[in-house]
C-alpha cells in the first residue's frame, strides 16, 4: 500500500513539475482576465520551431530570437478594465527589473518600451513592450536574452 501511495505522489510530483515550471515563465499572469480581453503564450517548444523557420526565411533576425524562451501577447478591448490593467503593468515593472528604453505618445496613443534586466545587470533578460490608446491596451512580453547589437550587424 505504502509503494502505491509514494508511486501516485511521485506521480502528481512529475505532472506538477512542469505546470510550475511554465508558471514561472509567464510574465502577464497577474493581469486581469474576462470579456474583451485576449491573452496568447507561445512557449519554448513553438519558438524552437520558429528559430528554425527565421533561420530559413529571415536569416538576419536568428540572432536577435535565438535565446527567447516565451513570448506572451495580451489585449484588452474592455474599457472598464483598462485602468485596471495599466495598474497592474506598473507593479510588473517594479517586480522586473525594467529599464525604459523607449516612450512615445502621440493622439491618444501611448507607446512604451522596457527592458528587463537579468539579476547582475549585465544581459537583457527580456523585454515589455506597452501600448494603449483610449479603451485598449495592448502587451507583448518576451522572456528570454536579446541581443541588442545583433539588429545592427546586418
Amino acid at each position: 500500500m505504502k509503494l502505491i501511495m509514494k508511486a501516485k505522489l511521485l506521480l502528481l510530483l512529475a505532472i506538477m513539475l512542469p505546470l510550475w515550471a511554465c508558471s514561472q515563465t509567464r510574465m502577464l499572469n497577474s493581469l486581469p482576465t474576462g470579456d474583451g480581453i485576449t491573452k496568447v503564450y507561445i512557449g519554448p517548444a513553438m519558438m524552437k520551431l520558429s528559430g528554425g523557420m527565421v533561420d530559413k526565411y529571415a536569416s538576419e533576425y536568428s540572432n536577435v530570437i535565438k535565446d527567447i524562451k516565451s513570448v506572451e501577447v495580451y489585449s484588452c478591448e474592455n474599457k472598464l478594465k483598462c485602468a485596471l490593467v495599466i495598474a497592474e503593468f506598473e507593479k510588473l515593472l517594479t517586480k522586473y527589473n525594467t529599464e525604459q528604453m523607449v516612450e512615445s505618445e502621440e493622439g491618444g496613443e501611448r507607446s512604451l518600451i522596457y527592458i528587463i534586466m537579468d539579476k547582475d545587470n549585465e544581459e537583457i533578460g527580456g523585454m515589455l513592450i506597452f501600448n494603449s490608446e483610449p479603451g485598449e491596451v495592448d502587451i507583448v512580453a518576451i522572456n528570454g536574452k536579446i541581443d541588442p547589437s545583433a539588429f545592427v550587424q546586418q
